[in-house]
């Protein structure tokens, strides 16, 4: 049975599911979380008699998973032998297969560049799917150098979306004693501005700068107390695209965190544009958090 608190991370053999399973290794230990490792079994679409229809997993296909699910738990055990783990073999699409093992967990990890046909957890299509349709806080893991400078980099706006992000990034602060930057974009309607007038495009910019670090401050004000943290926050506030500001400020981050919306009974069909964007830019592991 699955507990509530477990992290679930999907691994297909590749280099890229090997970075998403250290960093699920790690976050477990922090949390003190049973980790529950996924292999989803590609199957091929055949023709049938009466339309297409799905071959059972052949016996080297099956191996296979097994083989990289032995070779996962090994690496689990290395690195943390404390950590509890479990291995799941799901005849299902790489996605699907994550998704189902991680309803009612509090987690899940995937990478971003996949064996293709036999492991698919590539961004734009397993990942991305899983970060667009978890029902918990998903983290999609880049190709990365090392742990970076290890502060967390959270985009806020203002909405419901971001203050979730927030409380995210300061629970995760706590666990890793790490500090927080909490950045907001700013954008200047300089097309309204009259031409060649740099001082009230200044005065303007210093104006739209001061509102949204006010902002952030009321939502981090927010978020600390629904959470607790005493974790050390940093308020900055760039002029630029949304998704940018927050890339470029998280580029030595140990976490970037970004919110988006849900839907109700169509919670996550689509990655907000931010979170998306932010997705397919950063170089450093990107948590999706919905509300």
């Amino acid at each position: 049975m699955n507990s509530s608190n477990a992290i679930v991370v999907g691994v297909d053999g590749s280099p890229g599911s090997g970075l998403a399973l250290d960093w699920a290794i790690a976050e477990a230990r922090l949390r003190a979380a049973p980790l529950y490792v996924v292999y989803g079994l590609w199957l091929p679409v055949a023709a049938v008699p009466f339309g297409a229809g799905i071959l059972p997993p052949s016996d080297d296909l099956r191996a296979y998973g097994m083989q990289v699910l032995d070779q996962a738990r090994q690496r689990v055990k290395d690195a943390a032998p404390l950590v509890d783990v479990d291995t799941f073999l799901v005849v299902r699409p790489a996605a699907q297969a994550i998704l189902d093992v991680g309803k009612n967990c509090s987690l899940v990890v995937v990478g971003t560049r996949g064996l293709g046909t036999l492991g698919a957890l590539v961004l734009g299509s397993a990942s991305n799917r899983v970060a667009a349709h978890a029902t918990c806080p998903a983290v999609v893991v880049p190709p990365h150098r090392g742990p970076g400078d290890g502060a967390i980099v959270v985009g806020v706006d203002g909405s419901a979306h971001s203050d979730a992000a927030l409380r995210f990034a300061l629970n995760e602060a706590d666990r890793r004693y790490a500090p927080v930057v909490a950045v907001t974009a700013i954008r200047t309607d300089w097309l309204a501005m009259p031409i060649f007038d740099a001082d009230g495009l200044a005065r303007a910019t210093a104006a739209e700068r001061q509102h949204a670090e006010g902002m952030t401050a009321e939502a981090v004000a927010r978020a600390r107390a629904a959470t607790g943290s005493r974790a050390d926050v940093t308020v900055r506030a760039e002029a630029g695209p949304a998704a940018g500001v927050v890339v470029d400020a998280g580029r030595e981050a140990g976490l970037i965190v970004v919110g988006s919306r849900g839907r109700g009974e169509m919670r996550s069909m689509l990655l907000g544009s931010t979170s998306h964007a932010v997705l397919h830019h950063a170089t450093r592991p990107v948590a999706v958090v919905h509300t």
